[in-house]
């Protein structure tokens, strides 16, 4: 199996489970094999999909139980994935299988057809979606498919092993693994060893050397030499696994006989085939031998080969301090494979984003790394109109590429290791600068707000302790540490009371050493809010004792839900989304009474100047509510006068004042911004629906 596989132990079941069924077809496997392929093969039975095979409902599929008493669970028991099961029966889907589509039927899931009913129903019409479904999708594989396994096919059949001189591009003393590894440890400290002393220029080498074939079996001498299978043409003879091969699958013809010189098989040695233990055994030697000490030179391409081997093959965590990565250092955790995945995720997108001259692609690498580590490296019959030799040509063209093919190795390898193709992690801005937290319990919403908030206020992390000036908000020790954020409610403490009953934030950062003790972000302004006894709330306004208060404005704008500072009369009104108000509609408000709907704010646009990227002003139409930010507004006593700093406060506060059900309040905002705005347009009516009414 490919050397990036071998960190999932599923994957390596997989591959195990399709060993032994080669071994039951030779006839050569212990019954004890034989009837754990069985066992696996009945609890197979119970996760795959079987047609009914009538002609009038074959697009239906059969229950579990119905499919153990039909004549086909034996054979699918005794010779499922065998040419004996695939000769009989064809598997057909629309596409790719998604295990979370919760709709299963003949087009969302691959079902097993009789080979002879598809052949009879291929070329009829059907008057029924799923059936015309089921028909098409058996004219375009079922002539295709039948060519693989007609014929007889003989299990023991022969194999001829050859060496050509020329065919094979591994097959030689300075370009296998060995090579890289004795360099390695007799040149561990001399700091002027390069990846083009060690692999040359063309990128094929680095690629034999990083995609290597995998089996398991401790008692074998460690390798064993292979190749691809050469198959007799009109004109040539092709490779069936070799990169870039015109012929495009690997049939079953390493069992097909037809008479003459192809009754054996013949086999093209251009690789060696390293057992895991082997392998894993010699690489521990050339750690150990290091002593502790780190690898000497800073090569990329040399340090992250190494890295590669390490993951693979289960080393990373004991020997990973000995290499000589920079972006390691900076991890949290050094020897953390989520954390790790994160970081070449990161470097991988900032070499894409600075090469972007040429067609080189991530997916692409991706690609040409999974076709090399299933296949075979060649000379002979290289197609030079593949898309993997062109791909190699472009390699080739830049030395750089060298480290981003290992960077995208190494991501596949951590694929398999962390079982996710993306890790979820926060980032975190402290001491200045960014860390990655991978954290249990994953938001989108918490990440977002955790990097815009880290980014405007000054965070320290000191012994792994996450601290707002003298408050400890997050833990960062532990691998995968518990980051909560939290929603607290605050009541008026006044006699006053408004249509707003009380006042909810959310968002909001608890203190470690106390679960009494809360800080809020709104904007530039930081609230500390201490809770004493379990009842009574101190709040402190950036340092400043204040209270939450409903105050009296005047006879127009009644009462307004707010904060007040303890030692004077001033107010202070905070508008945020993260700031949530339950008004009590008392049981005789409609939710869109007078028009006083929330979404108010989307059907009001207006006019913007801003700077194109070409620094010339440009004006667009945005919808006010797409305008709305965070800010503070203090009121001042006695008058109350609203005096505000600047055009975005008001747009906020008449979000505010939607909110809170206020049409006084609501009017003179909306009075200030007009004579503040270039234009507003109101958007009355769309259609036939009425937007904005009374």
């Amino acid at each position: 199996m490919p050397q990036f596989e071998v960190g999932q132990q599923e994957l390596i079941d997989i591959h195990h489970y399709t060993y032994l069924i080669d071994m039951c077809s030779l006839g050569k496997a212990p019954a004890a094999l034989g009837q754990l392929v069985l066992d696996m093969n009945e609890d197979l039975a119970k996760k795959i999909y079987y047609s009914t095979q009538n002609r009038n409902n074959y697009h239906k599929m059969m229950e579990t139980k119905q499919f153990e008493n039909s004549k086909a669970y034996r054979n699918f028991l005794q010779h499922f994935m065998g040419v004996e099961w695939f000769g009989e029966y064809i598997g057909l889907g629309l596409s790719d299988i998604n295990p979370k589509e919760k709709d299963i039927n003949c087009l969302t899931q691959t079902v097993f057809y009789s080979q002879d009913l598809m052949r009879s129903q291929q070329f009829r019409q059907e008057y029924e979606f799923e059936k015309e479904c089921v028909n098409e999708m058996a004219r375009a594989n079922c002539r295709k498919f039948n060519s693989m396994f007609n014929g007889t096919h003989v299990a023991t059949r022969q194999y001829r092993a050859e060496l050509s001189i020329g065919k094979g591009f591994t097959y030689s003393k300075y370009n296998t693994l060995m090579h890289f590894l004795n360099v390695a440890e007799a040149y561990w400290s001399n700091p002027d060893v390069n990846n083009i002393q060690v692999f040359g220029k063309d990128i094929r080498t680095l690629l034999a050397v990083t995609c290597q074939k995998i089996f398991f079996n401790p008692r074998h001498c460690g390798y064993y030499y292979y190749g691809p299978l050469e198959l007799q043409g009109h004109y040539r003879n092709n490779l069936d696994l070799a990169l870039g091969s015109a012929t495009g699958q690997a049939g079953p013809q390493v069992s097909m006989t037809s008479g003459g010189r192809s009754d054996l098989n013949y086999l093209t040695i251009v690789d060696r085939v390293y057992e895991f233990s082997y392998l894993k055994n010699i690489l521990q030697s050339l750690f150990e031998s290091a002593k502790g000490k780190r690898f000497k030179s800073d090569n990329g391409v040399l340090n992250l080969m190494m890295l590669s081997l390490q993951l693979d093959f289960g080393l990373f965590d004991e020997y990973a301090k000995l290499l000589n990565i920079p972006f390691m250092k900076d991890l949290q955790h050094e020897a953390d494979t989520k954390e790790l995945q994160v970081e070449i995720a990161n470097l991988i997108y900032d070499f894409d984003r600075k090469h972007n001259a040429d067609a080189v692609t991530r997916s692409k690498v991706e690609h040409l790394i999974f076709q090399a580590s299933y296949n075979f490296i060649v000379n002979k019959n290289f197609d030079l109109h593949s898309t993997e030799f062109k791909l190699i040509q472009m390699l080739n063209g830049d030395p750089d590429y060298q480290e981003y093919v290992l960077l995208c190795k190494i991501y596949m390898s951590l694929c398999q290791i962390n079982k996710s193709v993306e890790v979820d992690y926060y980032k975190i801005k402290c001491n200045g600068l960014f860390h990655i937290v991978i954290p249990q319990n994953f938001s989108k919403k918490t990440a977002d707000y955790l990097e815009q908030i880290t980014i405007h206020h000054s965070f320290s992390e000191s012994g792994g302790i996450m601290k707002y000036d003298d408050v400890s908000v997050f833990d960062l020790r532990p691998h995968q540490p518990e980051i909560n954020l939290y929603t607290i409610k605050l009541q008026s403490k006044t006699d006053v009371q408004s249509m707003v009953k009380y006042i909810e934030f959310t968002n909001v950062f608890q203190a470690l050493s106390s679960e009494e003790q809360y800080l809020v972000f709104i904007g530039d302004n930081v609230i500390l809010v201490d809770v004493v006894d379990g009842k009574e709330m101190n709040i402190r306004i950036n340092q400043v004792d204040a209270k939450v208060s409903t105050i009296f404005f005047n006879e127009a704008i009644s009462f307004i839900p707010c904060f007040k500072y303890t030692e004077g009369e001033d107010v202070i009104v905070f508008t945020s989304r993260n700031i949530h108000y339950l008004v009590d509609k008392g049981g005789q408000f409609c939710p869109d009474y007078y028009g006083m709907k929330h979404e108010l704010v989307e059907c009001i646009r207006s006019d913007e100047l801003f700077s194109d990227l070409n620094d010339d002003p440009r004006f667009r139409q945005s919808k006010l509510s797409d305008l709305v930010t965070e800010s503070k507004v203090v009121v001042y006593f006695p008058d109350y006068l609203l005096l505000v700093s600047s055009r975005q406060q008001l747009i906020n506060l008449l979000d505010y004042a939607v909110y809170i059900r206020n049409v006084s309040f609501f009017i003179l905002v909306l009075f200030m911004l007009e004579r503040t705005s270039m234009k507003l347009t109101y958007q009355e009516k769309k259609d036939k629906v009425v937007q904005i009414t009374g």
